[in-house]
Protein backbone atom coordinates (compact mmCIF):
# COMPACT_ATOMS: atom_id res chain seq x y z
CA UNK A 1 0.00 0.00 0.00
CA UNK A 2 3.11 2.52 0.83
CA UNK A 3 3.97 2.18 -2.90
CA UNK A 4 0.78 2.96 -3.99
CA UNK A 5 0.28 5.85 -1.83
CA UNK A 6 3.93 7.20 -3.01
CA UNK A 7 2.58 7.17 -6.52
CA UNK A 8 -0.57 9.00 -5.98
CA UNK A 9 1.48 11.73 -4.12
CA UNK A 10 3.77 11.99 -6.49
CA UNK A 11 0.93 12.66 -9.04
CA UNK A 12 -0.15 15.99 -7.46
CA UNK A 13 3.18 17.43 -6.93
CA UNK A 14 3.78 20.84 -7.91
CA UNK A 15 -0.30 20.76 -8.54
CA UNK A 16 -2.79 23.16 -7.29
CA UNK A 17 -4.17 20.75 -4.79
CA UNK A 18 -0.65 20.72 -2.33
CA UNK A 19 -1.13 24.73 -2.70
CA UNK A 20 -4.65 24.64 -1.43
CA UNK A 21 -4.04 22.64 1.33
CA UNK A 22 -2.30 25.58 2.85
CA UNK A 23 -4.41 27.65 1.36
CA UNK A 24 -7.80 26.96 3.05
CA UNK A 25 -7.01 27.15 6.51
CA UNK A 26 -4.67 30.26 6.00
CA UNK A 27 -7.46 32.24 4.10
CA UNK A 28 -9.49 31.01 7.31
CA UNK A 29 -7.37 32.55 9.89
CA UNK A 30 -6.56 35.71 7.87
CA UNK A 31 -10.16 36.20 7.52
CA UNK A 32 -10.93 35.39 11.33
CA UNK A 33 -8.39 37.50 12.82
CA UNK A 34 -9.83 41.22 11.78
CA UNK A 35 -13.52 40.03 12.17
CA UNK A 36 -13.73 38.60 15.40
CA UNK A 37 -12.14 40.55 18.25
CA UNK A 38 -11.32 38.85 21.40
CA UNK A 39 -13.01 35.54 20.05
CA UNK A 40 -10.22 35.06 17.48
CA UNK A 41 -9.60 31.59 18.55
CA UNK A 42 -13.17 30.32 18.86
CA UNK A 43 -14.51 31.52 15.16
CA UNK A 44 -11.02 30.63 13.30
CA UNK A 45 -11.97 27.05 14.51
CA UNK A 46 -15.93 27.42 13.92
CA UNK A 47 -15.68 29.12 10.95
CA UNK A 48 -13.24 26.38 9.25
CA UNK A 49 -15.40 23.00 10.17
CA UNK A 50 -18.75 24.78 9.55
CA UNK A 51 -18.16 26.90 6.44
CA UNK A 52 -14.77 26.16 4.80
CA UNK A 53 -13.65 22.58 5.63
CA UNK A 54 -17.09 21.25 3.45
CA UNK A 55 -16.43 23.20 0.35
CA UNK A 56 -12.49 22.65 0.75
CA UNK A 57 -12.76 18.64 1.38
CA UNK A 58 -14.91 18.31 -1.96
CA UNK A 59 -12.43 20.81 -3.97
CA UNK A 60 -9.93 18.35 -2.74
CA UNK A 61 -11.49 15.57 -3.81
CA UNK A 62 -12.95 16.57 -7.22
CA UNK A 63 -8.99 18.21 -8.52
CA UNK A 64 -7.30 14.18 -7.34
CA UNK A 65 -10.05 12.91 -9.82
CA UNK A 66 -9.57 15.75 -12.63
CA UNK A 67 -5.85 14.94 -12.14
CA UNK A 68 -6.64 11.40 -13.68
CA UNK A 69 -9.34 12.70 -15.87
CA UNK A 70 -8.13 15.58 -17.48
CA UNK A 71 -6.02 14.04 -20.28
CA UNK A 72 -6.20 10.40 -20.73
CA UNK A 73 -9.31 9.67 -18.14
CA UNK A 74 -8.13 6.88 -16.21
CA UNK A 75 -6.81 4.96 -19.25
CA UNK A 76 -3.21 4.80 -17.65
CA UNK A 77 -4.21 3.35 -14.56
CA UNK A 78 -6.92 0.77 -15.62
CA UNK A 79 -4.80 -0.74 -18.49
CA UNK A 80 -2.23 -1.35 -15.90
CA UNK A 81 -1.90 -4.89 -13.97
CA UNK A 82 -2.64 -3.20 -10.88
CA UNK A 83 -4.70 -3.26 -7.50
CA UNK A 84 -7.65 -0.74 -8.55
CA UNK A 85 -9.40 -1.47 -5.10
CA UNK A 86 -5.52 -0.51 -3.75
CA UNK A 87 -5.67 2.60 -6.03
CA UNK A 88 -8.91 3.96 -4.79
CA UNK A 89 -8.08 3.44 -1.48
CA UNK A 90 -4.53 5.33 -1.38
CA UNK A 91 -6.25 8.36 -3.20
CA UNK A 92 -8.72 8.36 -0.03
CA UNK A 93 -5.91 8.05 2.59
CA UNK A 94 -3.90 10.63 1.22
CA UNK A 95 -6.55 13.22 0.99
CA UNK A 96 -7.37 12.62 4.41
CA UNK A 97 -3.80 13.10 5.48
CA UNK A 98 -4.18 16.48 3.76
CA UNK A 99 -7.05 17.07 5.60
CA UNK A 100 -5.36 16.68 8.94
CA UNK A 101 -2.49 18.59 7.66
CA UNK A 102 -5.00 21.61 6.86
CA UNK A 103 -6.88 21.25 10.35
CA UNK A 104 -3.10 21.11 12.16
CA UNK A 105 -2.19 24.05 10.36
CA UNK A 106 -5.18 26.35 11.28
CA UNK A 107 -4.90 24.56 14.94
CA UNK A 108 -1.34 25.83 14.93
CA UNK A 109 -2.74 29.18 13.18
CA UNK A 110 -5.24 29.84 16.09
CA UNK A 111 -2.54 29.27 18.49
CA UNK A 112 0.33 31.16 17.31
CA UNK A 113 -1.87 34.24 16.43
CA UNK A 114 -3.78 33.95 19.88
CA UNK A 115 -1.22 33.88 21.79
CA UNK A 116 1.31 36.97 20.25
CA UNK A 117 -0.18 38.45 17.81
CA UNK A 118 -3.67 39.25 19.39
CA UNK A 119 -2.82 40.62 23.33
CA UNK A 120 -0.56 42.43 21.72
CA UNK A 121 -3.67 44.25 19.27
CA UNK A 122 -6.36 43.68 22.33
CA UNK A 123 -3.82 45.16 25.14
CA UNK A 124 -3.38 48.32 22.81
CA UNK A 125 -6.87 48.97 22.70
CA UNK A 126 -7.77 48.16 26.13
CA UNK A 127 -10.31 45.53 25.18
CA UNK A 128 -11.72 42.84 26.83
CA UNK A 129 -8.98 39.75 27.80
CA UNK A 130 -8.75 37.07 24.85
CA UNK A 131 -11.36 34.02 25.02
CA UNK A 132 -8.76 31.15 24.52
CA UNK A 133 -8.92 27.69 23.56
CA UNK A 134 -7.07 25.05 26.05
CA UNK A 135 -4.22 23.47 23.97
CA UNK A 136 -5.58 19.88 24.81
CA UNK A 137 -8.47 20.97 23.49
CA UNK A 138 -7.26 22.15 20.66
CA UNK A 139 -5.70 19.01 20.17
CA UNK A 140 -8.89 17.18 20.49
CA UNK A 141 -10.61 19.42 18.04
CA UNK A 142 -7.90 18.75 15.35
CA UNK A 143 -8.61 14.64 15.77
CA UNK A 144 -12.10 14.99 16.07
CA UNK A 145 -12.83 16.85 13.40
CA UNK A 146 -10.38 15.19 11.48
CA UNK A 147 -12.52 11.47 11.88
CA UNK A 148 -15.55 13.00 11.68
CA UNK A 149 -15.03 14.49 8.37
CA UNK A 150 -13.53 10.87 7.37
CA UNK A 151 -16.78 9.85 5.50
CA UNK A 152 -16.90 12.51 3.36
CA UNK A 153 -13.53 11.75 1.71
CA UNK A 154 -14.89 8.37 -0.43
CA UNK A 155 -17.93 10.35 -1.23
CA UNK A 156 -17.11 13.50 -2.59
CA UNK A 157 -14.07 10.83 -4.59
CA UNK A 158 -16.77 9.18 -6.15
CA UNK A 159 -19.16 11.92 -7.28
CA UNK A 160 -16.33 13.53 -8.64
CA UNK A 161 -15.46 10.62 -10.69
CA UNK A 162 -19.08 9.77 -11.90
CA UNK A 163 -20.05 13.28 -12.07
CA UNK A 164 -17.18 15.76 -12.45
CA UNK A 165 -16.00 18.55 -10.92
CA UNK A 166 -18.45 20.81 -9.95
CA UNK A 167 -20.96 18.08 -8.84
CA UNK A 168 -19.29 17.37 -5.62
CA UNK A 169 -18.26 20.82 -4.93
CA UNK A 170 -21.80 22.74 -4.71
CA UNK A 171 -23.25 19.48 -3.09
CA UNK A 172 -21.09 18.56 -0.13
CA UNK A 173 -20.53 22.88 0.48
CA UNK A 174 -23.61 23.95 0.09
CA UNK A 175 -25.49 20.62 2.33
CA UNK A 176 -22.63 20.82 4.65
CA UNK A 177 -23.25 23.97 5.65
CA UNK A 178 -26.95 24.39 6.11
CA UNK A 179 -27.12 20.89 8.07
CA UNK A 180 -24.20 21.29 9.83
CA UNK A 181 -25.93 23.86 11.83
CA UNK A 182 -29.80 23.22 11.08
CA UNK A 183 -29.38 19.52 12.42
CA UNK A 184 -26.53 19.76 15.08
CA UNK A 185 -28.92 21.29 17.67
CA UNK A 186 -31.40 18.72 17.13
CA UNK A 187 -32.33 16.04 19.01
CA UNK A 188 -31.45 13.55 15.79
CA UNK A 189 -28.09 15.33 15.21
CA UNK A 190 -26.71 11.85 15.42
CA UNK A 191 -29.05 10.75 11.93
CA UNK A 192 -27.50 13.22 9.61
CA UNK A 193 -23.57 13.11 8.97
CA UNK A 194 -23.36 16.65 8.20
CA UNK A 195 -24.29 17.72 11.69
CA UNK A 196 -21.54 15.60 13.76
CA UNK A 197 -18.56 17.95 13.47
CA UNK A 198 -20.15 20.87 15.07
CA UNK A 199 -22.32 18.70 17.48
CA UNK A 200 -19.25 17.44 19.05
CA UNK A 201 -17.20 20.66 19.07
CA UNK A 202 -19.63 22.14 21.10
CA UNK A 203 -18.28 19.97 24.37
CA UNK A 204 -14.67 20.17 22.82
CA UNK A 205 -14.61 23.73 21.70
CA UNK A 206 -17.52 24.98 23.86
CA UNK A 207 -18.79 26.99 21.13
CA UNK A 208 -22.40 26.45 19.71
CA UNK A 209 -22.89 25.68 15.63
CA UNK A 210 -24.41 29.57 15.41
CA UNK A 211 -20.56 30.98 16.44
CA UNK A 212 -22.68 31.98 20.03
CA UNK A 213 -21.41 30.77 23.56
CA UNK A 214 -23.58 28.34 25.55
CA UNK A 215 -24.88 29.36 28.36
CA UNK A 216 -23.95 27.30 31.63
CA UNK A 217 -24.98 23.69 31.93
CA UNK A 218 -26.43 24.26 28.41
CA UNK A 219 -27.18 20.47 27.25
CA UNK A 220 -24.85 20.80 23.88
CA UNK A 221 -22.11 20.52 26.51
CA UNK A 222 -22.64 16.87 27.50
CA UNK A 223 -19.15 15.03 26.31
CA UNK A 224 -21.18 12.17 26.08
CA UNK A 225 -21.77 12.79 22.30
CA UNK A 226 -17.95 12.86 21.25
CA UNK A 227 -18.02 8.67 21.44
CA UNK A 228 -21.50 8.43 19.67
CA UNK A 229 -20.19 10.78 16.97
CA UNK A 230 -16.71 8.67 16.36
CA UNK A 231 -17.99 6.01 16.21
CA UNK A 232 -20.55 6.85 14.11
CA UNK A 233 -17.76 8.45 11.52
CA UNK A 234 -15.98 5.70 11.65
CA UNK A 235 -18.65 3.58 10.41
CA UNK A 236 -19.68 5.49 7.53
CA UNK A 237 -16.33 5.83 6.23
CA UNK A 238 -15.66 2.33 6.45
CA UNK A 239 -19.03 1.45 4.45
CA UNK A 240 -18.98 4.16 1.86
CA UNK A 241 -14.80 3.43 1.34
CA UNK A 242 -15.71 -0.33 0.55
CA UNK A 243 -18.85 0.00 -1.28
CA UNK A 244 -16.65 2.70 -3.35
CA UNK A 245 -13.87 0.45 -3.75
CA UNK A 246 -15.39 -1.43 -4.91
CA UNK A 247 -17.24 0.10 -7.82
CA UNK A 248 -13.91 1.54 -8.95
CA UNK A 249 -12.39 -1.72 -8.99
CA UNK A 250 -15.15 -2.75 -11.63
CA UNK A 251 -14.92 0.46 -13.35
CA UNK A 252 -13.46 0.10 -17.41
CA UNK A 253 -11.47 2.55 -19.74
CA UNK A 254 -13.80 4.50 -21.68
Amino acid sequence: MSSYLKAENLKLKRTMTKKLVLIFPLFTLFFAFPLSGVYFQLNAFNWWYMFMLPGSSAVICALVNQKEEKKIKYRAVFSMPIDLKKIWVSKVILIAVYVLFSCTLLALGVGIVGKYALPRIISSFALSSIVTIPGINAITAVIVIAITSLWQIPLCLFLAKKFGFFVPVILNAAVGIVLNGVMAVKSIWWLCPYSWTSRLMCPILGILPNGQLPVAKDPMLRPGVIPVGIVLSILLFVVLLTATSSWFKNQEVV
